[in-house]
């Protein structure tokens, strides 16, 4: 199954997933932490790759952003497209792999380029970033999020005590990198699916954003405050261990 395959089936259940607050580590931790290293982005061009239903799109937009949204699935798109339609935001709105963002818009016309937990689902990662360095300005950047590589490897699995609770998470097999199917199967969700993901070392993130033509400025390593997880107790796990990455990478200078 392709991406776009997979996440048409998806778009029902990951609107509501989202929308209805249930997606509560994007909403509370990454999302957040995303934004905030994009710093102040009012007034600035905004490329938001593999936007799904918009929700990152118009978070930039929220704070003063002139936002382009690029989907790769058309249901997505729709849903992303609805929700423009009721808050007016100014968001345009693109069917289009990332892979081919180059060949289709100007080079040097976004201040910045973002993914929020999306570059990882790319078939073509690599020319989706060579793209993103073509079609950011000089001294532009390019910030996203993916899972942590530490504690997302191909096994992974808490140990809990005899009450259910959480003990330690045990991972494996870090360096199987490559494609990989996620079964969505989380009780939140209205219906389950699969999609395909690609994972990554560290070292592999590095060298495919090297390569691409951007030096990594700083990595955050997102986690809930005290208060977020008084609030929701599931984000415990997320506040003893990295479950979140996000780049900040500079477009490096041309010889």
């Amino acid at each position: 199954m392709n991406p776009s395959e997979a996440w048409d089936i998806a778009a029902e259940a990951w609107d509501d997933f989202v929308e209805s607050g249930k997606d509560y580590y994007r909403i509370e931790v990454h999302g957040p932490a995303l934004l905030d290293a994009c710093g102040d982005v009012a007034g600035l061009g905004i490329l938001d790759l593999g936007c799904g239903q918009g929700w990152f799109s118009r978070q930039l937009a929220h704070a003063g952003a002139r936002v382009v949204g690029v989907e790769l699935s058309e249901n997505q798109l729709a849903n992303a497209r609805r929700h423009e339609e009721e808050t007016q935001l100014g968001i345009e709105y693109h069917l289009l792999d990332a892979a081919d963002i180059g060949s289709h818009f100007p080079g040097e016309s976004f201040d910045i380029v973002t993914g929020c937990m999306s570059i990882n689902d790319m078939a073509e990662a690599p020319k989706a970033l060579h793209g993103a360095h073509s079609v950011t300005k000089r001294g532009g950047r390019l910030v996203f999020s993916v899972p942590h590589p530490l504690t997302d490897p191909p096994v992974r699995g808490w140990e809990r005590d005899e009450d259910g609770n959480k003990v330690a998470l045990r991972i494996d097999r870090y360096f199987e990198t490559g494609p990989w199917m996620v079964d969505w199967n989380m009780a939140r969700l209205k219906y389950g699916w699969r999609s395909p993901q690609w994972k990554r070392t560290f070292g592999e993130w590095s060298q495919l954003l090297d390569d691409a033509g951007f030096i990594i400025k700083r990595i955050h390593e997102p986690r809930p405050r005290p208060d977020q997880v008084e609030r929701i107790p599931a984000l415990e796990d997320c506040f003893r261990l990295p479950y979140f990455l996000v780049f900040d990478c500079l477009k490096a200078p041309q010889p």
